[in-house]
């Protein structure tokens, strides 16, 4: 399956250069499509909704950053192109996937493919995974364990040994009795609608923790939970009271 790509940049040279390499290096990459601005990237993108944009940065009127704050559609690899090598660490701060500096190195080109090819193979893996743990997701079975994808392998955890989950930007860790912690490739957002149970809430962005580990809670703002396994957990001041109500 050929991946789908839109280029954006403001010079003309630039982006007819940037679709030829592609073309000559990544016969499996297709251009659907070639932006002059990001006015017209935002149009394209929402239009064709490409798998990878190659997004020029220093544009007029609008740069690059500022472009993906205005688009609709999101579900693609970014790979920033540019002659300015001062993006960098912004650049990854978003997500990009790689960063290619102008005059684009065909290796460096070809790297970013695979990058790109390996990210989307893992994305299509776990969202396979997922149907198969809903149809694994029986009332008898759920009620006492969650089936996890850990390490490329799916593991089913009882509930009860689930102390709190931890945000680690697109990441979650998950930390169990027997002091053990397992990562998982998923942000705390899809883990908490995989957990699903009622004695599980989110007491922050950060946090969602099992109501039947919490040894202590500390007043304040918004308080802090002392976990059964010793950790703190803070409490922010929008959930306090919903927690409040949950364990007393």
């Amino acid at each position: 399956m050929k991946l789908k790509a839109i280029i954006v940049d403001d010079e003309l040279h630039s982006l007819q250069t940037t679709e030829l390499l592609v073309q000559k290096y990544c016969p499996k990459i297709e251009i659907i499509g070639l932006a002059e601005s990001a006015e017209k990237g935002i149009q394209l993108i929402d239009k064709l909704k490409p798998n990878i944009v190659f997004l020029d940065i220093a544009m007029p009127v609008m740069n690059g950053f500022e472009m993906l704050q205005h688009i609709t559609y999101k579900s693609f690899e970014i790979i920033f192109t540019t002659a300015y090598d001062e993006y960098a660490i912004k650049a990854f701060k978003v997500n990009a996937i790689d960063y290619l500096l102008k005059p684009i190195d065909p290796e460096e080109l070809v790297q970013a493919m695979e990058k790109v090819k390996e990210k989307i193979e893992k994305s299509e893996q776990y969202n396979k995974i997922d149907k198969l743990l809903k149809t694994l997701g029986q009332p008898d079975i759920k009620n006492k364990k969650v089936a996890l994808s850990i390490d490329g392998k799916i593991k089913m955890i009882p509930f009860d040994s689930i102390i709190y989950c931890e945000a680690e930007s697109n990441y979650t860790f998950i930390y169990l009795a027997q002091g053990k912690r397992v990562l998982l490739s998923k942000t705390l957002k899809e883990v908490e609608k995989i957990i699903d149970h009622p004695e599980f809430f989110r007491v922050q962005n950060s946090y969602l923790v099992n109501l039947n580990h919490i040894k202590e809670y500390i007043r304040g703002e918004g308080g802090d939970l002392i976990m059964s396994n010793g950790d703190e957990v803070r409490v922010s001041r929008k959930k306090k009271d919903e927690l409040m109500k949950l364990l007393f």
